[in-house]
């Protein structure tokens, strides 16, 4: 409990918030509270400000096994977003714990790599980060009473890491974690928010890290199933607000059956670290030993569509895609087509 206090100390004094998140334009705001799917630099950022070494993910020579910041090797799927919105392939997903914070018109992303659905937990790397529910109190701090734009869209894609490193003694229920999702939506909605996009998992069990465990299989239906029949009732009972699900796990599904867009199959296994550094442990490393982990060629081209860069995030390739998923669901088109 008290590293939890420390985090929280961390990051209400550390990080000066900004005064106001309510002069962008209509349509120019996106904030992103989730996970390291879709974190663009804010653990990397926390890391550094606690002195840990190599700051997490690795993002730097010599231990560059990440690319700046995002756990996998390029942009995540709110980035493609936000560029496919703003129809700028060069729009920027500002990590919120940077120097420039919320005072930059655009985008913001409030995940933290390795947070549950709650308030604080602590990542396998040892260090506390704030959950979703979490991060929703630090935007409201950062809010200071004002309310955000109207047009601002709030991405909400959480849940993963409750499954995948919750312990036998203490099993997490998808009950639960929906509910925590559900508590997200309900808090930025009265704080102002009125335009929420909310990504299901993909199968969980596809993950290297969880050895096709028919249990995370079951977990991530379930979540989903969930999820779906609380978006549908939210919608609802939170008058003016539009609430859009997107159905990755579909997305997933279909790239594994019918490949890409070239009709290449889509590499499930190996990750795509081993392949490009063989015998390095680097597909492993974060969640090992981050001291070991090797600089490689980040942004080259590895040849073919692999799904996985480590043993549990997806390549940039796959990212893309979900990123489309995400606008197309937007636009009232098929997420899975």
């Amino acid at each position: 409990m008290k590293n939890a206090v420390r985090l929280w100390l961390l990051l209400l004094i550390v990080f000066a918030f900004p005064a106001s998140l309510a002069a962008s334009p209509k349509n120019d705001a996106f904030y992103v509270f989730g996970d390291s799917l879709s974190d663009t630099g804010n653990d990397v950022i926390l890391t550094k400000a606690q002195g840990i070494v190599p700051s997490i993910p690795p993002s730097e020579s010599p231990h560059r096994t990440y690319y700046n910041g995002r756990f996998s090797n390029g942009p995540v799927s709110v980035e493609y977003l936000w560029r496919l919105v703003k129809k700028d392939n060069k729009a920027l997903l500002t990590p919120f714990l940077s120097k420039k914070g919320l005072t930059l018109d655009g985008g913001i992303s409030l995940a933290f790599g390795g947070s549950t659905s709650g308030y604080v937990n602590q990542t396998p790397g040892g260090f506390f980060v704030p959950g979703t529910l979490g991060q929703v109190e630090l935007f409201r701090k950062a809010l200071k009473g004002k309310k955000p734009q109207a047009g601002a869209l709030f991405v909400v894609w959480t849940g993963a890491n409750d499954y995948i490193f919750s312990t036998p003694d203490e099993p997490v229920k998808p009950v639960d974690v929906v509910a925590n999702i559900t508590k997200t939506i309900e808090t930025l909605y009265s704080l102002g928010a009125r335009n929420f996009l909310v990504p299901n998992l993909p199968d969980l069990s596809l993950a290297p890290i969880a050895g096709g465990s028919k249990q995370l299989a079951q977990l991530t239906e379930s979540h989903n199933a969930l999820l779906e029949r609380a978006g549908d009732e939210l919608a609802i009972r939170l008058k003016g607000a539009k609430i859009t699900l997107v159905d990755i796990f579909s997305v997933t599904q279909n790239l594994l059956s019918t490949g890409t867009v070239a009709s290449e199959s889509v590499i499930l296994t190996p990750p795509a670290l081993e392949f490009i550094a063989p015998g390095t442990g680097a597909s492993s490393c974060l969640f090992t030993d981050p001291t070991k982990c090797p600089d490689v060629n980040v942004t080259g081209n590895l040849g073919h569509p692999f799904y996985f860069w480590d043993i549990l995030h997806p390549t940039t390739f796959i990212h893309s895609y979900y990123g489309q998923a995400m606008f197309d669901s937007l636009n009232g088109e098929q997420a899975d087509k």
